[in-house]
């Protein structure tokens, strides 16, 4: 009796630290992904408001106790409307940050050409209001990315996107597992080999347990001029579960954060240590690990 006390102390306390954590790190957005009813609120005090559709998802449970949100994969997702804030150009830089637990690892409502599910992104309509996308590849697809998760930036008529990938070794991923994924996008510096930067400048990160990916392995991958992308701000609103409602996120999502800004790789690292309680530990060239 006494233990489970102190345990259920001990994980609100964890809850507590992970989102006061976060809300000093001054996102611009921040959800915890808890379906308590039709409506998810923004606790960054910006009014970014969410509403879910398409059912109420179920809950699953985070490291640090907290609830989070399982969608069904099918019909199930949360939408934001959009604001300034939430796109890359309002001011150069744009962070998101997600827990995720996937139930599957090869998705029954993934894109048939590449194999790969939106997890979230904004970019509902594709052509003409695009902006960006977090992607999570099934473990077997025709690309040969298994189970790759990317940070996607895309100009307004979508088409090819520029991208930051973080390759798994295959099977590193497990369904069921928790995952952190952090993606950066900015137009303000670039890796030195990007070409043609002075048209296109700008670079993409991703990392996955605070461990970041490699682009100097991947150039021209990580450069906004990759395939010529030039962000712009636009109407789309932010979907997660989904992105244009053509492939769907099966598993729970969690504790999602938007900065107007790139997170420091230290800031990354303590909000890693703060839901699990470890630091990170990988590394990253070709393929990934942790």
């Amino acid at each position: 009796m006494l233990l489970a006390l102190m345990m259920a102390v001990q994980a609100l306390m964890a809850a507590g630290t992970y989102d006061q954590i976060i809300l000093g790190d001054r996102p611009v957005a921040f959800w915890n992904i808890q379906p308590r009813s039709s409506t998810e609120p923004d606790l960054s005090g910006h009014g970014n408001t969410g509403h879910y559709q398409g059912g109420s998802p179920a809950a699953a449970t985070l490291p640090n106790g907290d609830q989070a949100a399982v969608f069904n994969g099918s019909t199930q997702y949360l939408t934001v409307p959009s604001k300034p804030s939430l796109s890359i150009p309002t001011n150069g830089s744009l962070t998101w940050e997600m827990w995720i637990q996937p139930s599957v690892l090869q998705f029954p409502n993934s894109s048939r050409s590449d194999g790969y599910v939106d997890v979230m992104g904004k970019c509902a309509e594709y052509s003409p209001t695009c902006e960006w996308e977090a992607r999570l590849y099934n473990a077997t697809n025709p690309q040969g990315r298994c189970n790759r998760l990317s940070a996607y930036a895309f100009n307004p008529t979508a088409g090819l996107g520029s991208a930051a990938d973080w390759q798994p070794v295959c099977g590193l991923l497990q369904p069921g597992e928790w995952i952190h994924v952090v993606g950066e996008y900015t137009t303000l510096n670039q890796p030195p080999d990007c070409p043609d930067i002075p048209a296109y400048p700008g670079s993409l990160d991703i990392w996955v347990n605070g461990v970041k990916w490699n682009q100097s392995v991947h150039n021209p991958t990580g450069c906004m001029s990759q395939y010529r992308v030039a962000p712009r701000a636009n109407r789309s609103p932010l979907n997660i579960g989904t992105m244009a409602h053509d492939t769907w996120f099966n598993g729970a999502i969690a504790k999602v954060a938007i900065y107007d800004y790139a997170l420091s790789p230290t800031q990354i690292a303590n909000h890693y240590q703060a839901m699990t309680g470890r630091k990170p530990t990988g590394s990253c060239r070709d393929t990934c690990s942790f």
